[in-house]
């Protein structure tokens, strides 16, 4: 297993590094994990998703950059409080269910947490959590013949920056930003030490002795491509998408808050592990405390709450998935 430490960067260099392996993996290569810290605080969006739902200008004001990665997932504020680790390996040997595969390809960093003393665990979302609160953002995605799951060791995190910077209006600001407190924390271990286990558990995992490496010719040549694509505007612009009738902001999985408006209607809906946890608005019936496929069954008998519906309908899925 190689494994690659990057160090502190720049922002887009924290994201093109470990594009640059996935990019240059090719089949029958040893699986790599890579290390890299982001030196400055900045904004990254998911690959499919709509630059609208990030406050530019507020980003601008504060010297904030954003950037888009070639993973998914919604937009995400990262600085230097977060280290993030890649797992890359060729797509070839990446089993094609993707639930299967996060669940395998992150035990390791639980382990490594466990190791260092904390109680961490993979949840039945898939989620690695303390006490209920997601303690390492995770994606997944793959890049040409690479395949990466991408995490972080969070050892402090600003919630209301990281609130801040989605386009967000109130009550729906105030949600998500209660939500993220009670959701998302931080495990202040020290950063050597974490490096050190996750090469131990990710070298018994994959049954192979770690070594480490700098990038290859064809690596670096990956390096400056995605150096030039990721801080390309029109990249990181993207393209606009239609208005939904539904504004979902996602948490941590089985923990959203859904916005809808219909005409001068507005309603704002926390669910949290499958339950309405509050309701801001009108609704034909109080839905507050009633699990979301009965939530989902009540609003689908109003056309225009279809929408709402539906948001409901995937909240359920992903709590049948778990």
């Amino acid at each position: 297993m190689r494994t690659l430490d990057f160090g502190t960067t720049s922002a887009l260099r924290s994201q093109s590094s470990w594009h640059a392996v996935a990019a240059g993996m090719r089949r029958g290569d040893s699986p790599v994990l890579s290390f890299v810290r982001p030196g400055e605080p900045y904004v990254c969006l998911g690959y499919h998703r709509d630059v609208a739902e990030v406050d530019t200008a507020w980003c601008r004001e504060q010297g904030l950059p954003v950037l888009r990665r070639k993973v998914g997932g919604g937009p995400v504020y990262l600085d230097d409080q977060q280290y993030f680790f890649q797992v890359t390996l060729p797509a070839a040997s990446v089993t094609g269910n993707r639930s299967v595969a996060l669940a395998q390809l992150l035990a390791p960093s639980v382990a490594a947490l466990r190791r260092l003393g904390v109680p961490a665990v993979l949840d039945g979302y898939g989620e690695v959590t303390l006490g209920g609160a997601k303690v390492c953002g995770h994606g997944a995605g793959q890049v040409r013949e690479g395949v990466t799951v991408v995490g972080n060791l969070i050892t402090g995190f600003d919630h209301e920056r990281a609130t801040r910077v989605l386009a967000l209006e109130e009550p729906v600001r105030s949600e998500v930003l209660s939500l993220m407190r009670s959701y998302v924390g931080s495990t202040p271990v020290d950063a050597e030490a974490w490096k050190d286990a996750m090469v131990r558990e990710y070298a018994a995992h994959f049954g192979t002795t770690p070594f480490r490496d700098d990038l290859r010719d064809d690596e670096r040549a990956q390096l400056e491509r995605h150096d030039a694509l990721l801080g390309d505007p029109e990249f990181v612009a993207g393209h606009p998408r239609p208005r939904r009738a539904v504004r979902t902001v996602k948490v941590r999985a089985g923990v959203w808050v859904h916005e809808w408006r219909h005409d001068d209607r507005r309603v704002v809906v926390t669910v949290a592990d499958g339950v309405v946890r509050r309701v801001i608005g009108e609704l034909p019936t109080d839905l507050t405390g009633v699990d979301v496929g009965s939530a989902a069954r009540v609003l689908g008998a109003a056309d225009e709450l279809a929408p709402l519906a539906g948001a409901f309908a995937s909240a359920r899925a992903e709590v049948a998935a778990a």
